[in-house]
């Protein structure tokens, strides 16, 4: 067992010949090469039929709330660091076409070929094209398609959100030049916020966490297990009390004790108080408990104690704010 686990993260660790996320998006500026891109993240509760021909949206699986704050932080980077881009191309699929629309405002065309598991001659065509000069291609498509059709990716090396960087060969081969994981999308669109905030705030005022920053989720909060709590920051940011409402009744556990509208009267409160919340830290505590501590735009720093269920569908059960001193349940 421990030389099957061994192999598996030989597997899916990049080669090191290949360019940092940083010197990959510096040579993207000249063009000329193609972000074959997997879709940010996804409800993986879900379970869909392979066959994606006709399938309604609500049998599909879609983006969640971090999945489109992800989009949204790769489209910041590109437009910071002037990446110029031709072509998007997606598969058919709601959450490809979504992570486009959000990155980029736009989708040039979708295609079922970046659907196809196995690979074929139309498949290795597409994606081996070459850009329009002086522009980068990106294709937002599925794992199987990047670790089928990218020499060098092996299963599990791409997770959601994350891209292959590649340059055409030949009409139908690619090399691959880098890959960009999570981690260095949220590194990098951390810079372009701080950057934003720096741009904005007067010399003589104190620096604040941008109002409308991207909210960063923690790896540990990027968990099936651990989802709920950062749907709970993305749904407090968004100041929409019907989403927020919405989330107190599909992912929270009920309590006999405690009405949603006590509940949303809590909110409301804490929204005023603190503003936008930037997540600075998080950490598992005794007994289960995550601990989470942020920045306000609002007010001060707050440190939230949050337990979730043990078993699927891991709603919470518990939220507490620590804030000057004062605990707010």
């Amino acid at each position: 067992m421990m030389h099957a686990l061994l192999a598996l993260a030989v597997a899916a660790t990049a080669p090191d010949s290949l360019l940092s996320a940083d010197s990959l998006l510096a040579e993207m500026r000249k063009g000329g090469y193609t972000m074959i891109w997997r879709h940010t993240a996804t409800d993986r509760t879900v379970r869909e039929p392979m066959d994606y021909k006709n399938t309604p949206r609500f049998q599909q699986r879609n983006l969640t709330d971090r999945g489109i704050a992800d989009a949204k932080v790769v489209g910041a980077i590109f437009k910071a660091r002037a990446i110029p881009v031709g072509d998007v191309i997606t598969s058919p699929m709601f959450r490809t076409r979504e992570t486009a629309e959000y990155a980029f405002g736009r989708v040039t065309t979708d295609t079922p070929v970046l659907r196809v598991v196995d690979p074929n001659p139309e498949q290795k065509r597409l994606i081996a094209a070459q850009p329009a000069a002086g522009t980068n291609r990106v294709l937002v498509t599925h794992h199987f398609v990047i670790e089928r059709n990218v020499p060098g990716i092996e299963p599990g090396m791409v997770d959601e959100g994350e891209a292959a960087v590649v340059r055409r060969v030949t009409d139908d081969s690619v090399k691959l030049i880098g890959i960009i994981k999570m981690a260095d999308w949220q590194r990098l669109g951390a810079q372009v916020t701080a950057a934003a905030s720096a741009s904005t705030t007067s010399p003589t005022s104190p620096t604040s966490p941008a109002a409308h920053a991207p909210l960063v989720i923690p790896a540990l909060l990027q968990t099936p297990e651990r989802a709920a709590i950062a749907e709970y920051f993305h749904a407090f940011n968004s100041g929409d009390e019907a989403r927020m409402r919405q989330y107190y009744e599909s992912r929270v556990v009920p309590n006999p004790d405690r009405t949603i509208e006590q509940r949303i009267e809590v909110y409301q409160r804490l929204k005023g108080q603190l503003g936008t919340l930037s997540i600075v830290s998080a950490a598992e505590g005794e007994g289960g408990r995550i601990e989470v501590k942020a920045t306000s735009t609002a007010g001060p720093p707050a440190t939230m104690l949050f337990t979730v269920e043990p078993k699927a569908p891991y709603r919470m059960v518990t939220a507490t704010f620590q804030i000057g001193g004062g605990a707010h349940p």
